[in-house]
């Protein structure tokens, strides 16, 4: 190969039907050695060789491409149209007796041209059903959560991709479930906006559907509950969970004089779960969960028994920031609201106030730190080999959450 000119290529959205794939302005030239043999009168052997130049110039090729969803929900893709054209193929042999097999050339160069573009559009079909489907498989439609990859995030598609007149839409399941327990949450998601113009060439919009999905499944599997001890704080605040200290130290049996007169040298223990599947609403500022839990008061005594103290229902509001960090859609918890009401006591009334200063030191060494960590940790975003994402965003609307992102190959 002497030459080549790499083709353009343009992507088109067909309204209503897909996409046209177009490559043109293709040219080739080649250079190579002839050789011939045959026998005349059944016994005289006739040779000849040399070399040649050929060219193929002004080659083109349109394809049509739909895409859909195998039953299962995974994306495919196929051709279903090709077009193709070689303005000028020209072949040139040189040596031997090239100047009478010349004359006859352009009877070989007109089926060699029509050859072309039929192998054209074979290869152009096999790039789209074979390659590019290939492809799209490696694109996942279920993420595993946790370390013991215990819960799925399912996104595959719920309906083939729509094409409007200048771009396609995919439609996503989006839902949190258990991994050995598919059980569909029994609450439906809240419509999304219609895509409005944008200067990305890809957004992907998230509902809040996929967190009370993911609150629902963890609640109904108990698993929104906490046992915090004094090992579980910080060294500096674990002072606070005694029953018996001094009045610098703060701790619960000084906050409450009768939990450290009924049960002193004592350490609290603190059982923390969800009593509701905690719901989310999104704003254009803010995410927002609101949890409601009860939360128990045990005194850990020093023959290993525990002893209530007192439950209360507690009601928290969380107001959170997501912000995308690369592929990983990561988020921080700005603050938390929390209303206490004391529901059993066995040690005698216990004062609201009190109770709001215990779980404001509780929140700011314990769980809004958790919360961030968790938060830090994000939640990688489905994504396609040989593809990165590149000047991506995040935008917060009503009710759901918009990433933007260009692609380049890789």
């Amino acid at each position: 190969m002497t030459s080549f000119r790499q083709p353009s290529s343009s992507v088109t959205v067909n309204g209503g039907s897909g996409l046209t794939w177009s490559l043109s302005g293709a040219s080739i030239h080649v250079h190579g050695d002839w050789r011939i043999r045959w026998i005349i009168f059944f016994s005289i052997p006739i040779h000849d060789h040399g070399n040649f130049d050929a060219s193929a110039t002004g080659a083109s090729v349109s394809v049509s491409v739909t895409l859909g969803k195998t039953a299962t929900g995974e994306p495919t893709i196929r051709s279903t149209g090709c077009t193709s054209h070689v303005n000028r193929v020209r072949i040139r042999l040189h040596g031997g007796a090239s100047w009478l097999y010349n004359l006859f050339m352009g009877h070989v160069e007109r089926p060699l041209r029509d050859d072309l573009k039929r192998k054209i559009c074979e290869g152009a079909r096999k790039a789209i059903d074979t390659n590019g489907a290939s492809e799209l498989a490696t694109l996942p439609v279920t993420v595993p959560i946790g370390d013991d990859k215990q819960w799925l995030l399912d996104y595959r598609l719920v309906s083939s991709p729509a094409f409007a007149s200048s771009y396609l839409e995919s439609f996503h399941k989006g839902e949190f479930f258990e991994a050995e327990n598919s059980t569909e949450a029994p609450f439906q998601p809240s419509p999304l906006p219609s895509p409005p113009t944008t200067d990305r060439m890809v957004t992907i919009w998230v509902s809040g559907h996929v967190l009370n999905t993911t609150g629902f499944v963890l609640h109904k599997q108990n698993m929104l509950r906490y046992y915090l001890t004094k090992e579980g704080l910080p060294e500096k605040f674990r002072k606070r969970l005694n029953t018996t200290c001094s009045s610098m130290d703060y701790c619960i049996g000084f906050l409450f004089p009768p939990v450290g007169r009924k049960f002193p040298d004592a350490s609290v223990e603190i059982e923390m779960f969800s009593s509701a599947f905690p719901v989310a609403r999104i704003n254009p500022q803010h995410l927002i969960g609101k949890f409601v839990g009860v939360t128990v008061f045990r005194a850990r005594l020093s023959n290993g028994s525990l002893a209530h103290l007192f439950t209360m229902n507690v009601t928290a509001e969380v107001k959170v920031v997501p912000r995308l960090d690369g592929t990983v859609l990561k988020a921080k918890v700005l603050s938390m609201e929390n209303t206490f009401t004391v529901i059993d006591s066995s040690v005698g009334e216990i004062s609201t106030g009190v109770v709001r200063l215990v779980f404001n030191v509780i929140k700011e060494s314990f769980i809004m730190p958790k919360l961030n960590e968790t938060g830090e940790k994000g939640l990688l975003l489905p994504t396609v080999k040989h593809v990165r994402f590149v000047n991506s965003g995040l935008q917060l609307e009503n009710e759901c959450v918009r990433a933007f992102t260009d692609v380049r190959a890789i």
